[in-house]
């Protein structure tokens, strides 16, 4: 949760925040983060720096960052749909309120290249996006889960935990059902209604926290249109990251990664595989 918001800019020749800029001229700069503030929603969102903020709500925003906090503060919309820029990639990302942090303007060229990119772009309407977070572990494997609120979780816990693999808290909820059905009716009834008061209020936490149990940690937050055009930008970003439930396939191996594989000889009649070297 962000309580505060670092607003300070800076850029290399001009202030960003002072520089009035025109706004559909090719050419004109577009801001990307210089740095990230303690406290600031660009942290919180997973972005990084040298990440261009390319448009607001699908509109090319090509102006002064004094004007881009007033534009996401504004109370016309609960959330902004913002589209980043990042090596080569588009992607886009919900906000509510000013990114903070510190920005700074994109060059000439850049803004050129992107703006080019941009508009060969499919329109797509704001309505159809929806957030989902990845989060990966230490073998490059990422676990995505659409953050959209699930009414089966609050009707059918199980069903929902086993949809998502979470046994550990599939088997707790069941064994709940189970105990207390068997011990009173009426108690039954009111666990079933407690679990569904918090499955209502958690199910995200919960799904979030499940995968940081498994030792995976947030590494980036999507809005997309489904989960395989979340893997699409994840691969993008990393080509060597897998999925837990893949929808695009393996990870291309090239030669490097085949010779850190161990190589396996013979002895005898037992096959043995060379020890590693570290």
């Amino acid at each position: 949760m962000v309580e505060s918001v670092d607003n300070s800019i800076i850029n290399q020749d001009e202030d960003p925040a002072t520089t009035s800029t025109p706004l559909e001229t090719d050419g004109t700069p577009y801001l990307k983060i210089a740095e990230h503030g303690r406290s600031s929603r660009t942290k919180a969102l997973k972005l990084k720096v040298e990440d261009v903020i390319v448009a607001v709500d699908g509109t090319e925003f090509r102006s002064n960052s004094d004007n881009l906090v007033d534009l996401l503060s504004s109370e016309d919309d609960g959330k902004w749909l913002l589209t980043i820029w990042r090596a080569g990639t588009f992607f886009e990302v919900f906000t509510r309120g000013p990114l903070g942090g510190v920005l700074k303007f994109t060059s000439e060229d850049e803004a050129k290249l992107i703006s080019t990119k941009f508009n060969e772009r499919p329109l797509i309407e704001k309505s159809e996006f929806r957030t989902f977070e990845v989060l990966k572990d230490m073998s490059k494997k990422c676990d995505v889960y659409d953050t959209t609120f699930s009414q089966t979780a609050v009707v059918l816990p199980p069903i929902w935990l086993a949809q998502n693999r979470m046994w550990e808290p599939f088997i707790a909820v069941m064994s709940v059902y189970l105990i207390t059905f068997n011990v009173n009716i009426v108690l039954f009834i009111l666990s079933s209604l407690l679990i569904a008061v918090y499955f209502k209020q958690g199910q995200i936490t919960l799904r979030r926290s499940y995968s940081m149990f498994q030792d995976f940690q947030m590494w980036a937050i999507v809005a997309a249109t489904d989960e395989a055009t979340v893997q699409q930008k994840c691969r993008a970003f990393d080509p060597k990251c897998d999925f837990v439930r893949s929808l695009v396939g393996p990870p291309v191996k090239n030669d490097a990664d085949q010779k850190q594989k161990p190589k396996r000889r013979k002895s005898g009649n037992v096959s043995s595989t060379a020890p590693s070297t570290y």
